[in-house]
């Protein structure tokens, strides 16, 4: 995985660095996704801090921005929104694999009316 940290009217100091690969090292812990770079622009704009985080997997990109007045805040809401985004894709891939055939459920409804018209 590729993390891009840059900070734009501001320098990215080493502590800021380790905050953000740390948080976004556990929000992408999940190997399944196949995820393949991450991009991170913090932008200061007189006092307030926007945050964009730019995800890429294998078939989708997920994006976040939040603006706050604390640097630290508005990078954890932009992170607990791809946090969401990609919980939501991973409930709707484990729910698509766990669906069963069509076959199987004609044949178990058609067992059914059997067993219902005895």
């Amino acid at each position: 995985m590729n993390l891009n940290l840059t900070g734009r009217q501001f320098d990215i100091t080493p502590s800021i660095r380790e905050y953000v690969e740390a948080r976004i090292a556990a929000v992408t812990e999940d190997k399944t996704l196949n995820i393949t770079s991450v991009n991170v622009v913090m932008d200061r704009e007189k006092t307030r801090f926007q945050t964009n985080i730019v995800l890429n997997c294998k078939y989708h990109v997920f994006e976040a921005t939040v603006e706050d007045f604390d640097l630290y805040k508005s990078f954890d809401a932009a992170a607990d929104k791809i946090n969401v985004q990609l919980t939501k894709l991973k409930e709707k891939l484990r729910d698509n694999h766990q669906a069963e055939p069509l076959r199987e459920a004609e044949s178990k409804s058609e067992a059914a009316a059997a067993d219902s018209a005895e």
